[in-house]
């Protein structure tokens, strides 16, 4: 049994229409202070329009002051998009001739070809060499046919990432783009954005419908140290077996806890994404292999999962009435323990970014002797060839830090 945490837990951070007057007001002085200088005014009209309420003329109001920022900085589209976002959202009807003025410059401007914008990347998440496999024992990548030394041999963007702290109103929250700080907020919760719609569904599907809820006690948990984020990590990939429970409940019980059916999950390779999860816990070790001397690590791993179990499911309303009843419900703690053991071997936390899960590269063993090197180039992880590789033979990286 779990000792409750709610009366230690701070509440939710609400929505707040003077809040986000005040921070919109902070963005006008920096800009005005430093015009050709306008990331620290966008972060400040992001956190604007995070804080504001929905259906408030403060959120109509921070996207148009964007919006203005994005004209000056001659991104039409991205000016385009804010305007029209500030007409759905209450923007004042007194001071709309002076937007819709600068919307009617905004497409002349356009029609004379300076377009200068932004585009958003929706391709899948990973570029594999076909001739790449699981290794006989199930612990590598190997390659049925011989390799040039340069060849690009897996290229993944994060399967699942958390943002620095710092980055929340800058970075999207699903995919880490910058989109030119152009981001659009939750509205349920004030920490996190989005550079398009279709990153905030897929984030509402895959995890933030889980989050939003306690978004503030996960910050408080994760915040500290870099590796923290790590285990948020760890978390954002828990959510996909709670999808799993949830959808299929007897189904699920089954793929996890019966070995026939975890050996159709041992190999990624010819696995949906959605059931990377599985793969995951097919492959994961029942029991920490700690050294003797290790009781420290073993310590950390215990107190986190039961931290994050207590806050994330037991406690948070939005993910505990919907498991009420159902089968396999039990098995979710001794799943999340078993990610949470493995954390420093799936997760990559070596970018000033993000820490994010990279499902093909976690599986390239190490060596004092490698013949690949993965590079890390905006949130994707690039594994290049540094030498021929026979038919056969395994692809593996250094063991020292990964190049940036």
């Amino acid at each position: 049994m779990f000792i409750s945490l709610s009366s230690q837990r701070k509440w939710k951070i609400a929505k707040s229409d003077s809040k986000a007057t005040s921070l919109r007001e902070q963005g006008n002085v920096a800009y005005k202070k430093t015009p050709n200088e306008p990331a620290k005014a966008l972060q400040l009209y992001n956190q604007s329009i995070c804080m504001a309420k929905q259906g408030s003329k403060d959120l109509g109001l921070g996207y148009a002051n964007r919006s203005a920022v994005f004209f000056n900085n001659k991104l039409y589209r991205e000016c385009l998009q804010n305007i029209e976002l500030a007409r759905c959202n209450n923007y004042p009807a007194e001071m709309m001739p002076k937007l819709l003025q600068r919307e009617e410059r905004c497409k002349l401007l356009l029609e004379a070809g300076s377009t200068s914008t932004t585009e958003h990347n929706t391709t899948s998440h990973c570029a594999i060499k076909s001739c790449l496999e699981l290794s006989k024992d199930g612990t590598g990548i190997c390659t049925n046919r011989s390799l040039e030394v340069g060849e690009k041999v897996l290229l993944e963007k994060s399967f699942v990432l958390v943002l620095e702290a710092e980055l929340a109103y800058e970075r999207c929250d699903y995919c880490g783009a910058s989109n030119e700080h152009n981001l659009l907020p939750c509205r349920g919760c004030t920490a996190v954005m989005y550079c398009s719609e279709e990153c905030q569904e897929q984030s509402l599907q895959r995890y933030h419908q889980f989050e939003c809820e306690i978004v503030d006690d996960l910050q408080l948990l994760f915040r500290g140290p870099k590796p923290a984020r790590m285990f948020h990590v760890i978390l954002r990939l828990f959510w996909h077996a709670v999808l799993l429970l949830l959808e299929d409940p007897e189904g699920f019980v089954k793929r996890i806890g019966t070995p026939a059916e975890m050996e159709k999950y041992r190999d990624p390779f010819g696995l949906e994404p959605s059931d990377y999860i599985l793969y995951l816990n097919a492959t994961c070790p029942d029991k920490p292999a700690y050294d003797k001397k290790d009781q420290t690590g073993r310590c950390v791993s215990q107190i986190m999962t039961i931290l994050m179990y207590v806050i994330a499911v037991e406690e948070n309303t939005s993910v505990w009435p919907r498991l009420e009843g159902k089968v396999g419900k039990k098995k979710l703690l001794d799943l999340l323990f078993r990610l949470v053991i493995r954390t420093d071997r799936l997760v990559e936390d070596s970018m000033d970014h993000a820490a994010c899960f990279y499902p093909f590269a976690c599986l390239l063993q190490r060596s004092d002797s490698p013949n690949a090197e993965q590079l890390l180039q905006d949130l994707q992880s690039v594994v290049v060839l540094k030498c021929p590789v026979a038919e056969g033979q395994e692809i593996t990286i250094s063991k020292k830090n990964i190049n940036r």
